[in-house]
């Protein structure tokens, strides 16, 4: 049972690999793997499988550059449509700057909103409720300077 000192399997190793090696028979294993119904495949030219990868290579490239296209379409009509607004917005805030200095400065600007906004009056002014013809401003009141 001590097979330590045993080295007769280490001096002949070489003998039984070359009888496990003869042992295997030498076949022919691509035609066993590939069933009868494949075997017509075999009689295809090598280009029709090429030109079949090309066209399915080209159907995917042109089905990219499709999409890439419309999206591209979609997103400059995007660009626009924001382009417009923010144009719009830049017009609308510098009128809005222009009366804002203009309510700073000119006293006449400053009145006429205080008048129109506010229903402000001045102390000499008369004032005269309207209710009828309808509201000239928020507290429906008409004033008229002497």
């Amino acid at each position: 049972m001590n097979r330590v000192g045993d080295t007769y399997w280490l001096r002949n190793r070489h003998v039984t690999q070359q009888v496990a090696a003869q042992a295997l028979p030498v076949r022919e294993l691509s035609r066993e793997w590939l069933p009868a119904a494949v075997d017509w495949l075999w009689l295809l030219p090598s280009w029709i499988f090429l030109a079949m990868i090309l066209i399915a290579t080209l159907g995917i490239c042109s089905t990219v550059i499709m999409r890439s296209r419309a999206e591209l379409k979609a997103s400059s009509l995007e660009y626009g449509r924001m382009t417009s607004e923010i144009d719009s917005m830049r017009r609308s805030n510098a009128s809005l700057q222009v009366e804002t200095r203009l309510m700073a400065s000119d006293p006449g600007t400053i009145e006429s909103a205080a008048r129109e906004r506010l229903g402000m009056v001045r102390p000499n002014d008369i004032v005269v409720p309207i209710e009828s013809i309808g509201p000239v401003s928020s507290f429906g009141t008409l004033s008229f300077v002497r």
